[in-house]
């Protein structure tokens, strides 16, 4: 089931039911509407018929869409670039120079999934679909303060590195909303948790560069790629970048002396649970994916950094 909403001005936000600790690693995909219109975030490729059921059920002419624009190159936010490139040809997909690299490279892509295969299982292909290439000249390259006008507003492109090193959020002049991927990790707003972005080939030092980078474009509202949308911006960076903090520090001390990885995790937990609706036991019962994601991020930098 697929929830459609409006959460700025012809902004409509297209979520998979679920809080998104127990759908991770569903991905919510936003319409940004403006004379010309563009699609935030693609999802996995299984979430391509809901995506483009959700345009029909706006009443959206999807022959007028102009770009395609996933936040980094992960399966759960790109995976379905591909295949909504071939369904909708006349749309640009937009991205970082490093992640054209990665979702162009046929050889690179079944290394990223290979990864994603090892957190969520050999099965991980046939549940969430596969990833292929798409050919150079459908993108548009930005970097860092570029702008993809739309008509009426544009979306900034803002390089925030540290959840992936290709990773972009975008500012929306109009709505001064952020689409925040996974630099602001993941916010479950029924549940009052806010979940760090670490992951496989993250760096949590330069996840807090990336707060503060966004912390002075003063932001309205957050559009999250793994929860919905908030208007309690202060609080929620303020506590993404407590727990982010506090996390790496009790995860790096734990690897340093041997923990097992379920000792991390309950460790990890303790942190998270905190000021929110959720016992520990309950977010240890229903983030198995999540925690798998982050403890392997934590051991991947550390291993780097020994």
């Amino acid at each position: 089931m697929t929830l459609i909403a409006e959460v700025g001005e012809n902004i409509f936000e297209i979520k998979p039911a679920g809080n998104a600790l127990e759908i991770f690693p569903l991905c919510t995909v936003y319409l940004v509407v403006g004379d010309e219109a563009a699609l935030m975030e693609t999802g996995l490729s299984v979430q391509a018929p809901d995506v483009l059921q959700a345009l029909r059920t706006l009443n959206y002419d999807i022959r007028k869409l102009s770009y395609i624009i996933p936040t980094h190159v992960h399966p759960d936010h790109a995976g379905a670039a591909w295949l909504l490139a071939r369904k909708l040809p006349q749309a640009k997909l937009v991205a970082h120079s490093r992640a054209v690299k990665v979702l162009t490279d046929p050889s690179i892509l079944d290394r990223l999934m290979q990864g994603f295969r090892r957190v969520f299982g050999n099965d991980a292909q046939e549940r969430f679909g596969e990833m292929l290439p798409i050919a150079k000249e459908k993108f548009v390259l930005v970097e860092d303060g570029e702008s993809i006008a739309l008509g009426g507003r544009e979306l900034q492109a803002i390089h925030t590195p540290g959840h992936d090193p290709n990773h972009l959020c975008f500012f929306d002049t109009k709505s001064r909303g952020m689409f925040c991927g996974d630099a602001l990790g993941g916010y479950c707003a029924e549940l009052g948790i806010t979940l760090p972005a670490i992951a496989p080939g993250s760096d949590p030092f330069l996840i807090l560069k990336s707060i503060d980078k966004l912390r002075k474009l003063d932001p309205a509202l957050l559009f999250f790629s793994h929860g919905g949308t908030s208007s309690d911006v202060t609080q929620i960076m303020n506590k993404f970048a407590k727990n982010t903090r506090e996390c790496t520090r009790i995860a790096l001390n734990a690897l340093e002396t041997g923990e097992a990885p379920e000792k991390i995790a309950d460790m990890l937990a303790g942190v998270l649970v905190k000021d929110t609706r959720l016992t520990k036991k309950e977010y240890l019962a229903s983030s198995r994916y999540f925690r798998t994601l982050m403890i392997e991020g934590y051991r991947q930098y550390f291993n780097k950094k020994i």
